[in-house]
């Protein structure tokens, strides 16, 4: 019985890590034979306003050297991170209010509820923006601070505003992502 606690427990171990490291990510994009929802124009910020407020970065730095941020009043959070050279925007399933993405024959974790963006073009050819397949949140929320409608923040080469409750973070290379409970985008 030990024997088989203790190989269930390093199943669920495997499984668990396996979803949390960003290198380990999936970009696939969905399958053929699905159809992928659009997003209405209006709900994409394209731009930040010209009256956007900078905000220092610093408060929002953690101790991992993270940047993270709650976005506005709505359910998604975001994250800068200078050690992965990536930013994501992931909110909770139930909080999604689009159509949902389908799913990658290769993903079987979570997938359309998390963007991602490196900082660079990768070598390989993958793709900057795309939909990572994880099976756990990269960021855990809880004590990060607010970036509210109308403010922007800078750091580790990527700049992010909040758009009411939508986020927007672009590279150096103007690619970006965008997340929200009503909104995602890849560009």
């Amino acid at each position: 019985m030990r024997r088989l606690s203790a190989i269930l427990l390093a199943a669920v171990i495997a499984f668990g890590v396996s979803g949390c490291a960003p290198g380990g990510t999936d970009s696939a994009a969905p399958t053929s034979s699905s159809s992928v929802p659009t997003i209405d124009p209006s709900l994409i910020p394209q731009k930040a306003p010209d009256s956007v407020i900078n905000v220092a970065p610093a408060a929002f730095k953690m101790s991992s050297g993270d940047y993270v941020f709650k976005v506005g009043n709505g359910p998604t959070w975001c994250t800068i991170s200078p050690d992965f050279a990536l930013s994501i925007c992931e909110q909770n399933e139930v909080s999604t209010q689009y159509a949902p993405i389908p799913v990658p024959d290769t993903c079987d974790f979570s997938y359309g509820y998390q963007v991602e963006l490196k900082a660079t073009a990768p070598t390989d050819g993958s793709p900057e923006a795309f939909f990572p397949c994880l099976g756990s949140t990269f960021t855990d929320p809880t004590g990060a601070l607010t970036l509210q409608d109308g403010q922007q923040i800078s750091a580790a080469g990527f700049t992010c505003f909040v758009a009411v409750d939508t986020a927007r973070c672009e590279n150096k290379e103007k690619h970006f992502i965008v997340l929200g409970p009503k909104a995602w985008a890849l560009g």
